[in-house]
């Protein structure tokens, strides 16, 4: 296996997570490490690694049951240098005019949740740490294909373009499901609704499955400091 990110995570002062195990390494030539830790450990360590990973060229990722999801296609990865990935906007809105319809629901007052905490799935999983890759740019590292109808692309283009909206940041990349951790959420119910309609086009199932409407998902999730999304068909 290549050399181990622990050096170099050690190095910019973390304390690297122990275990931290060889799991593959991807096409695009990012390789995966991975730890298991009960999920609200996840969170912390999730936190540590993310503030040095401009210095380490590592990203930490909630990864759920598996050290390797089944949605990761590792032969498929690319480097994101390697591909043209698309302006957002426009994915966005074909995939909103194309949505099952939503219940509108009743605007009601913000109610964020106070704590960035994002679900992985189960409450003990595994964290991995993947090199040479930035948060938005994993899906593509790691092939993160066809999960909610997006490819590996795709999904890179939303998250791009919410790290510079939102400041979003990776925190889980599971077998089903997205999570993030919003540094800059919406503060007004326009933005939110608007943050709404964003998230629904890219995963309806938080609100056929989850929530039940667009205002509910505006006023609690959308303004909240974690988005958890997950496909459930």
């Amino acid at each position: 296996p290549p050399g181990s990110p622990a050096e170099a995570i050690s190095a910019a002062g973390v304390a690297p997570p122990r275990p931290l195990v060889w799991v593959g390494t991807a096409a695009s030539g990012s390789s995966v490490w991975s730890s298991p830790m009960a999920n609200s450990a996840g969170q912390t360590v999730w936190a540590e690694l993310q503030a040095v990973a401009g210095t380490t060229n590592v990203w930490p990722v909630l990864t759920g049951p598996s050290a390797v999801p089944a949605s990761w296609q590792l032969a498929a990865g690319r480097s994101a240098d390697d591909v043209v990935v698309p302006d957002a906007e426009p994915l966005l809105a074909a995939a909103l005019a194309v949505a099952p319809p939503a219940e509108p629901g009743f605007r009601s007052r913000l109610e964020p949740t106070s704590e960035a905490v994002v679900e992985a799935d189960v409450s003990a999983g595994y964290l991995a740490v993947v090199t040479a890759t930035d948060g938005w740019q994993l899906p593509v590292a790691v092939g993160f294909e066809g999960v909610g109808g997006w490819s590996s692309v795709e999904h890179a283009a939303v998250l791009r373009y919410w790290s510079r909206r939102y400041q979003a940041d990776l925190v889980a990349l599971t077998e089903s499901g997205v999570g993030l951790r919003i540094n800059r959420p919406p503060r007004t119910h326009e933005a939110a609704l608007s943050a709404a309609e964003e998230i629904y086009a890219y995963c309806p199932d938080v609100v056929t499955s989850g929530v039940g409407s667009m205002w509910a998902l505006a006023t609690t999730i959308a303004v909240s400091p974690a988005w958890s999304l997950r496909w459930t068909t």
